[in-house]
């Protein structure tokens, strides 16, 4: 089994790519990271033994100041249901919602929300940030496909998937 993934819509999409590579995906679309969305599904056994979890949660967040803030209680959770022992590794995907989305969160980037999860990383060795964002920001034709202009489409979802899973792991061309 590989890495746990757990995720929203962002996750769904690069599931089959990452499922074929032996890494479990669970999602589910609209999902925020929660106390209680991370419990429920971190504390499963198929969680519990794999050797590391990706996070693919961050793009359903408002991303406002105490959006912001509620991240250190959120790294503490999961560093509190990691298994006794031998605890996995945590990566955590950095969210990015195109600028043009015109949804109920377009008030906020997230840049804020990625900073703060890379200063949460910096603090504890076993959390690594998987800068999805940056790569994001310099390709927003990855958007175009997307009526919300939310999800990426499949080039964006291969370079996710490569970075989840490791270069050799899905073929990629970034232009």
């Amino acid at each position: 089994v590989g890495s746990f993934v757990l995720g929203d819509s962002i996750a769904l999409g690069v599931a089959r790519q990452l499922s074929r590579l032996g890494y479990p995906v669970v999602g589910i679309v609209g999902r925020s990271a929660s106390e209680s969305y991370l419990r429920e599904y971190l504390m499963t056994p198929l969680a519990q033994q794999s050797p590391a979890w990706v996070i693919v949660l961050g793009t359903n967040h408002r991303g406002d100041p105490a959006d912001v803030a509620r991240i250190e209680g959120l790294v503490d959770l999961i560093d509190s249901l990691r298994t006794p022992g031998d605890r996995q590794r945590v990566f955590w995907v950095t969210p990015h919602r195109d600028p043009r989305y015109a949804g109920g969160m377009s008030g906020w980037s997230l840049d804020s929300f990625g900073a703060e999860l890379d200063r949460r990383a910096g603090e504890r060795r076993w959390l690594e940030i998987i800068d999805f964002a940056s790569t994001a920001r310099l390709h927003p034709e990855w958007y175009d496909a997307d009526a919300s202009r939310l999800h990426p489409d499949s080039r964006g979802q291969g370079v996710l998937a490569a970075l989840i899973a490791g270069p050799d792991a899905v073929p990629v061309e970034i232009p």
